[in-house]
């Protein structure tokens, strides 16, 4: 067999698509034997430690952070995105206690989820799935750092 520019060309093409097929399978698997809550993490951006990080599934999420005389402030998060709150942990003169969430489009709409204010420094990861009709929202307090 004659070895010119052509076979080359082709040799290379075919060791290529060894590798991108082969690499494909080995990232599959290495994917499987990772645990299902280590894939699916979220944690605060940078520079985002100790604050209240809300995202919207589908559907508009109202945030409120209440005293528990329920007096606060509150903020839509639109489809799809992502807020990030510094007045999670209140001022000197007002201290929330509890997270307070609806869905759709009225702000004071029913509460469909309560998550406790974590402890000083200590951020709050929060994050809506499901349906308008059935929302689902899950927090997990991250750690002062």
């Amino acid at each position: 067999m004659r070895i010119n520019a052509k076979n080359v060309v082709v040799s290379g093409l075919v060791a290529g698509a060894v590798l991108v097929v082969g690499g494909g399978i080995a990232a599959a698997v290495n994917l499987e034997q990772v645990p299902s809550q280590v894939q699916n993490s979220h944690h605060a951006e940078p520079g985002h430690e100790g604050e209240g990080e809300y995202t919207a599934g589908d559907y508009r999420l109202h945030v409120r952070e209440l005293t528990d005389d329920g007096e606060g402030f509150g903020t839509t998060v639109e489809p799809g995105t992502t807020y990030y709150s510094k007045t999670l942990h209140g001022s000197e003169s007002w201290q929330p206690t509890v997270l307070k969430f609806s869905v759709g489009d009225e702000a004071d709409g029913p509460i469909v989820f309560s998550y406790p204010i974590p402890e000083g420094g200590e951020g709050v990861d929060c994050v809506a799935s499901g349906t308008e009709a059935e929302p689902t929202v899950e927090c997990t307090t991250t750690p002062a750092g």
